[in-house]
C-alpha cells in the first residue's frame, strides 16, 4: 500500500547548497509515528535543515518501519554521502545503571528488571560522557537493522541519553530548590530532575490527559522530598500553549517555563521562528556526535 508523505515541518535555506555535505553530520530521530532529522555541520556548529515527518501512531513497529520505507522513498536527502550518521530513538522504556555496577553481558537482565522483555527486542547501552551512568535500553530488531543498513551506519544512541548531555547546560540546571525537566511526545513523556545539579530520577511516562502529566510529576517530585511549588519546571517537545498538557501544568505548577533554545550552535532563520523547545532533543544529538 502506498501512502502519500509530506513532511510536517521542513526548514531550510540557501546555505545548505552552498555546504559541502561531506563534512555534515546527519542526525535522525525516531519515534512512536514520527521520523525526524536535522543537518548539522560541525565546524560552524549549525544547524542547516530540518524535517519532521508524523504518521500514525501504530502498535506494530512494522506499521512505522513500512511509513519510514516511504520516507526514504520520497525524501532524496537522506541518501547523501554525509560524514557521519546517527541514528537516535525516542521509544521510552530506557533504564539507568551506575557504572560501577554495569556489565555488557547483563544488560538484557538490568533493562527487564524494570520493563517488560519484547518480541524483536535488540537491546543496546549508552555510555554517559560526565554521568557515571549508562542508559539501557531496547529498540525493534527490524527497524534497527533497516535504519542501520540504509544508512551504513553503527552510531546508535537513545533520545534521553541526549537530553541527559543537554540540560546541563540550561541556566537553572544547578536550582537549589530542584529542576524538572519534562520533555512531551505523542502519549508519552519524558520526565528528568535535578537537585542542585546532581541528576536525581530520569523516567518515562504515558498520558491520555494533560493531568495524567501533571499527577506524575507532582507525585515523584514528593516522593523525593521536593516542594512542587518552588520546583522550577521547563516544558519541552512539540506542544503549543493550547495542548492540554500545557494547559493543565499552567494551572498547578507555579515555576513553569519553556526549556530554552540549546546554547552554543548557530540555527538557520526559519529555525529560529520555530519555538526552540519544539525539537530540543533532536538538536541535543549534535552533543553525542
Amino acid at each position: 500500500m502506498a501512502y502519500n508523505i509530506h513532511p510536517a515541518f521542513t526548514v531550510d535555506d540557501e546555505t545548505l547548497l552552498e555546504t559541502d555535505l561531506t563534512a555534515c553530520h546527519l542526525l535522525v530521530l525516531v519515534g512512536g509515528g514520527t521520523f525526524s532529522y536535522v543537518v548539522f555541520d560541525p565546524a560552524a556548529k549549525k544547524f542547516l535543515a530540518l524535517k519532521s515527518y508524523h504518521f500514525q501512531p501504530q502498535k506494530l513497529a512494522l506499521a512505522d518501519l513500512e511509513m519510514i520505507e516511504e520516507v526514504f522513498d520520497a525524501d532524496k536527502l537522506l541518501f547523501t554521502a554525509f560524514k557521519s550518521v546517527l541514528l537516535a530513538f525516542d521509544n521510552g522504556g530506557g533504564v539507568l545503571v551506575p557504572q560501577i555496577y554495569y556489565m555488557p553481558s547483563l544488560k538484557k537482565e538490568y533493562l527487564h528488571l524494570s520493563q517488560p522483555e519484547k518480541m524483536q527486542e535488540a537491546i543496546l547501552a549508552d555510555l554517559l560522557p560526565g554521568l557515571p551512568m549508562v542508559n539501557i535500553f531496547s529498540v525493534d530488531k527490524d527497524l534497527l537493522g533497516f535504519l542501520r543498513k540504509e544508512f551504513s551506519t553503527d552510531l546508535v544512541v537513545h533520545a534521553n541519553s541526549a537530553l541527559l548531555q543537554a540540560y546541563p547546560l540550561d541556566l537553572d540546571y544547578r536550582a537549589t530548590d530542584g529542576i524538572a525537566f519534562v520533555h512531551v511526545q505523542r502519549q508519552r513523556f519524558t520526565l528528568t530532575i535535578y537537585v542542585n545539579g546532581k541528576l536525581i530520577i530520569q523516567q518515562d511516562g504515558e498520558y491520555q490527559a494533560g493531568l495524567d502529566v501533571v499527577y506524575q510529576l507532582v507525585n515523584t517530585l514528593r516522593q523525593l522530598g521536593l516542594d512542587e511549588q518552588r520546583v522550577k519546571v521547563k516544558l519541552g517537545g512539540v506542544v503549543a500553549t493550547d495542548s492540554v498538557v500545557y494547559q493543565e501544568m499552567y494551572k498547578f505548577i507555579s515555576n513553569l517555563e519553556w526549556v530554552q533554545r540549546l546554547p552554543g550552535f548557530n540555527y538557520i532563520t526559519p529555525m529560529q521562528e520555530i519555538p526552540g523547545y519544539y525539537f530540543h532533543n533532536l538538536y541535543a544529538l549534535a552533543l553525542c556526535v
